[in-house]
């Protein structure tokens, strides 16, 4: 068994289990639920029967049932909890099952899940929206996280190979602890099943409204309070007189006048607590785990543990804070403990000063916990598809692109197809002609893709690949559009002249193209000469790339120009139906088949 079947199965089995599990505590769940029944009418009728017999054995029995009925409660809350850990986790399973059979109706949908229309590369690789390669990774649990890994992966202009370097790292590390991985995304689902939005934490440390309590505020407050209660139990004793009554309404005044603020301070609080009760879990649960034996990762981690007081220590004290301000959204209760202590100006005050103590670390920590998630989706990745590899990056004057055995990671592994490719030549162009839907363009976006994912610092989907760092240029997925009166085209020739106007940028990367059909949108003399101009103007330029063709005249140029090199995928016809291999093979396409599909569809061909 091979290693990727070998993971599949081992996933197969967790969720069998799983499923076992949960079936078994379902029969326990309803065994409690009538052992609850059960002993409350037990009980009710032994504490009526005992009030009967005497008043101290009815108080007796009833503390007694009420006992047991307790017991059996916290048991059955229990076993429920442990319950809802099940189904968490089996859903995890469930959705990683999904992404490995790589089975779209069942794979979640990220946080953010819309297609950047802005972005031309992202569309012509499918790298974000549905069924992409960003909705297939995705597990992060914030908005900002699954932001900041659609970022990674659209670095097209990779300038730091050591940042791709250090990025497979802590990823290669990560995909080690999938049990860690695995808890991480289960204490987030836990404690809410809504996506964290960290930016609304950072929104609310920085506000500076809550900083317009005056100091003096809670010692007059305490004070009045301590004097009203004392006057009050000499009144009480006929010590004093009514004097407590003014002390209250001084307090009650000072109360009054900074209740809006107060109420407003408590308020914002309150907004955030699911928010930061999730941030404040999850950095609890990294603080925990050691990862001595993961370097880059732990080094990776250390802002949380750096200073005298930890992350995870202060946005306990936080947390605390917003639990106590929950408390007193009981009116009655709100009363009762502002009457006899300074609850809110206390609390508020509190919670004034420890935002203030953490706000120059708070941005550092939120961007940390969005880079894990961006490194737990990557190494999750690699974990489901242990046959991937990380790729080699060369960073040198060279032009290197070497891959064995390529695929596209969209493509569901029964129907994949994987391709061995290498330059040959300096600076080469790859002219690639050949039928229709023999996988010129599936070749193209194959290519793309696995570069996205090696830029991000993520296993390729291939056996073997060594890259050079490039600049990447896609043309591949034109439209026209009616709105702007711009026909397909023109639409193309404005992305082919980008393509000319980035030799000039000056980030000193080399420029990696890959340009689908060619003029296809124009008529076949001026496409031919077209093409043969602007395949000659790259090759001036030194760029390197691939471009698809149906113009067999095209294949012309490898005598041209020295750095173009021909190459092409066929098709074979048996038994009266067209067979593909989708494998590219050096040379110019020795047939066409546009009439044979034409033949094979019942049209009529001269």
């Amino acid at each position: 068994m091979d290693l990727f079947h070998s993971r599949l199965k081992e996933l197969e089995d967790i969720i069998a289990r799983l499923n076992k599990r949960i079936e078994f505590l379902n029969k326990r769940s309803n065994k409690f639920s009538y052992y609850r029944l059960i002993i409350f009418i037990t009980g009710a009728a032994l504490s009526i029967s005992g009030f009967f017999i005497s008043k101290e054995s009815g108080w007796i029995l009833t503390a007694l049932s009420l006992l047991s009925f307790s017991i059996t409660v916290h048991f059955h809350n229990t076993l429920l909890s442990g319950m809802r850990r099940c189904y968490s986790y089996l859903k995890i399973k469930e959705n990683n099952l999904a992404r490995i059979n790589i089975d779209w109706d069942k794979i979640p949908e990220p946080a953010v899940n819309s297609q950047a229309e802005d972005m031309t590369t992202g569309k012509d690789l499918d790298l974000f929206g549905k069924h992409s390669l960003h909705n297939l990774i995705d597990v992060g649990i914030s908005f900002e996280g699954s932001s900041l890994l659609r970022k990674w992966l659209s670095n097209f202009s990779p300038a730091d190979e050591k940042l791709i370097l250090d990025k497979q790292n802590i990823v290669k590390e990560l995909s080690g602890l999938q049990i860690f991985m695995d808890k991480f995304l289960l204490k987030a689902h836990l404690v809410s099943k809504k996506f964290l939005q960290s930016e609304k934490i950072l929104e609310w440390v920085y506000k500076s409204s809550v900083i317009n309590l005056p100091a003096w505020l809670l010692p007059v407050s305490s004070a009045l309070i301590l004097t009203y209660i004392t006057l009050f139990i000499l009144n009480i004793f006929d010590i004093s007189g009514s004097l407590w009554l003014v002390f209250f309404l001084a307090y009650f005044f000072v109360y009054s006048s900074h209740q809006k603020r107060i109420g407003k301070v408590i308020e914002e609080s309150l907004e955030l607590e699911s928010h930061l009760k999730k941030f404040t879990a999850l950095i609890n649960f990294i603080e925990k785990r050691s990862f001595k034996d993961q370097p880059y990762l732990g080094n990776f981690l250390r802002t949380f543990r750096e200073g005298n007081e930890s992350a995870a220590k202060k946005l306990n004290s936080l947390q605390k804070i917003i639990s106590a301000l929950i408390i007193r959204e009981n009116p009655i209760i709100r009363l009762i403990v502002n009457i006899f202590f300074p609850y809110d100006i206390f609390y508020c005050l509190r919670l004034i000063k420890v935002k203030d103590a953490i706000k120059h670390h708070i941005k550092e920590w939120t961007d940390k916990l969005n880079e894990l998630e961006c490194y737990i989706s990557l190494a999750n990745f690699s974990y489901l598809n242990p046959d991937h590899t990380f790729p080699l990056i060369e960073n040198t004057a060279e032009n290197i692109f070497e891959t064995m055995s390529i695929g596209h990671p969209l493509i569901r592994r029964a129907n994949k197809v994987c391709n061995d490719f290498s330059f040959d030549k300096k600076n080469e162009i790859v002219i690639i002609t050949g039928s229709n839907m023999s996988g010129k363009s599936t070749f193209l976006r194959t290519l793309g893709i696995n570069l996205c994912l090696a830029y991000a610092g993520a296993p390729v989907n291939a056996k073997a690949m060594k890259i050079s760092l490039y600049e990447l240029f896609t043309c591949i997925k034109v439209n026209d559009s009616v709105v702007d009166g711009i026909s397909y085209f023109y639409a193309e020739v404005k992305k082919l002249k980008e393509l000319l106007d980035e030799f000039n940028n000056g980030n000193g990367l080399k420029k990696f193209f890959l340009i689908d059909e060619i003029f296809k949108g124009t008529n076949n003399k001026e496409r031919l000469a077209g093409s043969r101009a602007f395949i000659k103007k790259l090759s001036d330029l030194k760029g390197t790339g691939f471009i698809t063709t149906h113009d067999l005249e095209l294949v012309g140029l490898e005598k041209e120009i020295p750095d173009a090199e021909n190459y092409h995928f066929k098709e074979e016809i048996d038994a009266g139906q067209m067979i593909f291999d989708y494998k590219i093979h050096k040379g110019p396409c020795p047939t066409t088949n546009a009439l044979k599909i034409m033949k094979l569809a019942g049209l009529p061909i001269e």
